[in-house]
């Protein structure tokens, strides 16, 4: 997730212009990054066990959004920069 959220920033900061699509597809991601992490610090907040069990049927949900969203960039041709593959 950390690598993504690289990937995002490093895109938001780009010198080339992405296509609407694809930056429809960009913000989305980041979007559910952000709503990942708030479920994280949630569930790690959480004592009741009902709303544990929300905390991971949200969280289920989000991976099963994130995935698509995923999958959905790879088919638009959105990849991270070679450069950034390389470095450690």
């Amino acid at each position: 997730m950390e690598s993504v959220s690289k990937f995002l920033q490093k895109s938001s900061c780009g010198q080339r212009e992405v296509p609407a699509e694809q930056q429809k597809i960009l913000d989305e991601i980041r979007e559910i990054s952000k709503l990942i992490m708030y479920n994280e610090c949630w569930f790690q907040s959480e004592s009741d066990s009902n709303m544990i069990d929300a905390c991971i049927y949200q969280r289920a949900e989000l991976d099963s959004r994130y995935r698509y969203l995923i999958n959905e960039a790879k088919q638009c041709g959105i990849s991270r920069p070679a450069e950034e593959g390389r470095r450690g």
